[in-house]
């Protein structure tokens, strides 16, 4: 019990630095829970970017039926840095690009391709698709049944016809897919909280029985190095284990879950991402000489794959060679199994395929940290004979 008790104390002396992760985990938590309570009970129009090299009657007819049904929004800077920020930032939900040859591909009859952007994971990409679809088919369907008429008469007819307001009803699923897309972004936020609060307690008690007189003092102890080593693994794991439990808790209260299959998966999928966790700090904290580095493994692996794993920044908005990058880490499997559970609704075959081969990787870096740990301390084990022996 003496280990136990020395262990809780070095735990409890490093409070501050293990509920720092929490502490933040907390506050965007809080943030993104807003948007579970968010309800919409009617339709609303998305708040829409146009990009037009068309300067045209139709072009103004159609960005002026636009208007109505949605919010436009001017943007000063066109760069793709500043619509991405736009996007990113939610200053616009949508972003229109409208080409030079549109008026012209309409007056000869011709479907007309518009490039867009989206926010990922909205329904503004389905709301404002279906406005700019209405348009078009309408004008275009007046054009072909009234090829005599001039096109100021095609566009008020087109007017016209749009004008006739109607009731539009959410699909039954609706709120409960967004509900689950936030509840993903909720559990992402664990790959920081936990994974920085179980790292720092593996570091601060493996930093504190590492130190060269507490050495020297359990080698004369009565109790076996084996044993003692034993007991610290077991001591860092119950912690762990609470630090699983305790997250777990606060994201089901948060978000409101019941015990249904969609809070399993989240729940399986935490577990895999907790013993990829547990693999990671015992590997880094069993060769850890200082306290300098445990900062540095917060602030440059944690956190920062953190940002490229999808779970600060979603990886729609990263490039395509960050993905590649942040592959490398478990956080990035982490995220994208709960990114999936969060856009199902159908949990089929296709579904637990993509879930297992997502958790099965994440596994995977949980087998490859331990090797390379059991490699290190074999390594470890025969320097120090070597050494004494000398």
């Amino acid at each position: 019990m003496t280990t136990y008790k020395a262990i809780l104390e070095i735990l409890k002396k490093k409070k501050g630095s293990l509920l720092l992760g929490v502490i933040i985990m907390g506050v965007i938590t809080f943030f993104y829970a807003g948007q579970l309570t968010q309800d919409a009970e009617e339709l609303t129009g998305a708040k829409i970017a146009i990009l037009s090299k068309d300067d045209s009657a139709i072009e103004k007819e159609f960005v002026d039926y636009l208007g109505k049904q949605h919010t436009i929004v001017k943007l000063k800077d066109t760069s793709q840095k500043r619509l991405d920020d736009a996007l990113y930032f939610d200053e616009v939900e949508y972003i229109l690009e409208i080409p030079k040859d549109f008026s012209e591909k309409l007056a000869k009859g011709e479907q007309v391709k518009l490039a867009s952007k989206t926010r990922p994971a909205t329904f503004s990409k389905s709301l404002v698709d279906t406005t700019v679809n209405s348009y078009l088919n309408t004008y275009l369907t007046y054009q072909k049944q009234m090829p005599q008429e001039s096109q100021t008469t095609l566009l008020k007819k087109t007017k016209s016809t749009l004008s006739k307001d109607g009731e539009v009803h959410f699909d039954t699923t609706y709120h409960k897919k967004k509900k689950q897309n936030v509840t993903g972004q909720i559990y992402n936020l664990l790959a920081y909280g936990m994974f920085m609060s179980i790292f720092s307690g593996y570091a601060a008690v493996n930093l504190a029985f590492n130190r060269e007189e507490i050495r020297r003092r359990n080698s004369c102890s009565p109790i076996s190095r084996r044993k003692l080593s034993r007991k610290i693994s077991i001591g860092n794991l119950i912690y762990s284990v609470f630090c699983l439990v305790l997250f777990l808790a606060f994201v089901v209260f948060i978000t409101q879950g019941s015990l249904d299959q969609v809070t399993g998966y989240f729940a399986l999928n935490t577990v895999a991402f907790f013993i990829a966790v547990i693999s990671f700090s015992v590997m880094i904290t069993s060769v850890m000489q200082n306290e300098d580095a445990i900062t540095g493994i917060n602030n440059i692996f944690i956190m920062g794959s953190c940002f490229v794993g999808g779970v600060f920044v979603p990886s729609q908005f990263l490039p395509d060679i960050v993905n590649k990058v942040a592959a490398f880490t478990p956080t990035y499997w982490f995220a994208q199994n709960n990114e999936l559970i969060g856009k199902t609704m159908n949990f089929n075959q296709h579904f637990l395929n993509k879930f297992l081969f997502n958790s099965g990787v994440l596994l995977a870096f949980a087998a490859a940290f331990w090797v390379i740990h059991m490699i290190t301390m074999r390594e470890k084990g025969a320097w120090s004979l070597k050494k004494a022996h000398a």
